[in-house]
């Protein structure tokens, strides 16, 4: 609107107080208020039958649901791109897990082998005691392949010579 400040309101008053003299101002001043009003009234209408015809409230429907419509599209492409980062995360997860996995095979299996099997490590309290060079039953007979003769094999000691000597 206008800008009107102290300094020139104080002058418009002095040049009507000058003008119209002290005992006519305040019908002049209702009269000027009254104008004002008017003038105020008929431009809100003017502005409200123009906005009418143009169909002002229409054009800001339309404006408030573009931009509905905008911040709809602006949310639909950041939860298609968390989308896409979770598919990506997911795969970098599945392929860490399947690394690890194979990796820890790997580990299994190499420990596996290094361990002895356990039928091998523990011979079987049933089955004799192997032997690795038999002895013939004959005294001082040589094996066959062999040529250094092997000496006789001695009879156990008896068990009443073990209790004479403790």
């Amino acid at each position: 609107m206008l800008d009107i400040g102290f300094p020139e309101l104080l002058l418009v008053t002095l040049v009507i107080l000058l003008v119209f003299g002290p005992e006519r101002l305040p019908e002049v001043l209702r009269t000027l208020g009254g104008w004002i009003g008017q003038a105020r009234r008929s431009f809100t209408s003017l502005k409200t039958e123009i906005e009418r015809e143009i169909g002002a409230d229409e054009i800001r429907r339309d404006l408030h649901n573009a931009r509905i419509l905008e911040e709809a599209a602006k949310v639909r492409e950041e939860i298609r791109n968390a989308g896409e980062d979770m598919r990506a995360s997911q795969e970098e997860i599945d392929t860490l897990m399947r690394k690890r996995m194979a990796a820890l095979n790997a580990e299994e299996q190499a420990a596996s082998d290094a361990l002895p099997d356990a039928e091998d490590a523990a011979p079987d309290a049933d089955a004799p005691a192997r032997r690795e060079d038999p002895q013939p039953e004959a005294g001082g007979a040589a094996d066959p392949g062999s040529d250094v003769p092997k000496p006789a094999r001695q009879p156990p000691d008896s068990d009443v010579d073990l209790d004479a000597r403790r």
